[in-house]
Parts: C-alpha cells; sequence; structure tokens
C-alpha cells in the first residue's frame, strides 16, 4: 500500500468521495461523516462543560454561594455554545455540499497546545489526521468545506 492509498484510508473516503471532490463537491460520506462529527462536538462540550462544572463544585466551600452557580452555569453555557456552533458549521456545509482545493507543498506544524495544524497556499487548516500521515514539502491537493473550514480528503499532487 502507498502512501496515496495510506493517506486516502485514513481519511476513509469511499468510492466516489475523491471523484465528488475533484468537481467540487462533498461526497455522501463525507458529508455523514462531517455531519457526525458536528454532533460528537456537542457531546464533548457538554461532556467538558459538566466536567468544569463538577470542579468548580468539588473544590469550592459549600454551600456554594450564588456567584459560584453563576460562574458553573456560565463555563457550562460557554462550552455547550462552541461545540453548538461548531455543529452548526458542519450542518452549513453539508447543506450547501460545496468542497474547494488548495494546491502547493504542505507543512504539519504543531501550534502548542491548539493542537496540529496543515499549512499550504497561504491558508492554515488544523490536520484532521495524525502528522505523520503528511509529508511535509511534498506537493498535495486540499479538498476542504469552506463554510466549516475542514480538511475532508487530501492526495499528493499527480495522483490521478
Amino acid at each position: 500500500m502507498g502512501h496515496r492509498d495510506d493517506l486516502l484510508g485514513v481519511f476513509h473516503l469511499e468510492s466516489g468521495d475523491l471523484e465528488a471532490n475533484r468537481a467540487g463537491k462533498l461526497g455522501e460520506g463525507q458529508a455523514r461523516r462531517l455531519v457526525r462529527s458536528g454532533y460528537w462536538n456537542v457531546v464533548a462540550a457538554l461532556f467538558g462543560g459538566i466536567c468544569l462544572a463538577a470542579i468548580l463544585y468539588w473544590v469550592a466551600r459549600k454551600p456554594l454561594a450564588p456567584v459560584q452557580w453563576i460562574l458553573a452555569s456560565g463555563l457550562f453555557l460557554a462550552a455547550l455554545a462552541v461545540g453548538i456552533g461548531y455543529m452548526r458549521r458542519t450542518r452549513a456545509a453539508v447543506a450547501e455540499g460545496r468542497v474547494e482545493c488548495v494546491t502547493g507543498p504542505v507543512r504539519a506544524q504543531r501550534a502548542g497546545k491548539a493542537g496540529w495544524y496543515l499549512h499550504v497556499a497561504d491558508r492554515s487548516f488544523r490536520l484532521p489526521v495524525r502528522p505523520g500521515h503528511v509529508r511535509n514539502g511534498m506537493q498535495y491537493r486540499v479538498y476542504f468545506a469552506p463554510r466549516a473550514d475542514v480538511i475532508v480528503a487530501m492526495e499528493p499532487e499527480g495522483w490521478d
């Protein structure tokens, strides 16, 4: 299995997804995964908000003062708002069904605690795969859903 096949495998591309991307459209499998990722982000945000509120509850003196209840509620709502915002962007991207492509040499770079980012053609995207799957300096076609600003597929340049 070559580098291209390995890269397409980690994106879980189904037959037709890459052809749809080349035509500027989102593949069916990609659309399902994008919607699912939006829902999982809401679940993660709920869990994160509950964890933040629980930490505050366990470390604060009892009984909790009104300001502590307000702070816990605010933390929970802020985490939930982030998750819902991402879900709305992914659903909008799927509804639009459009994919754009940028081509050029890529560079995967760690951005501290924010994680790994892929830099290509004066654009920067959160890297959805492990950085070992990307060869820095190599030419790639990077397909992304512009409404969600999420990479949906990548392939080395010149592999038609």
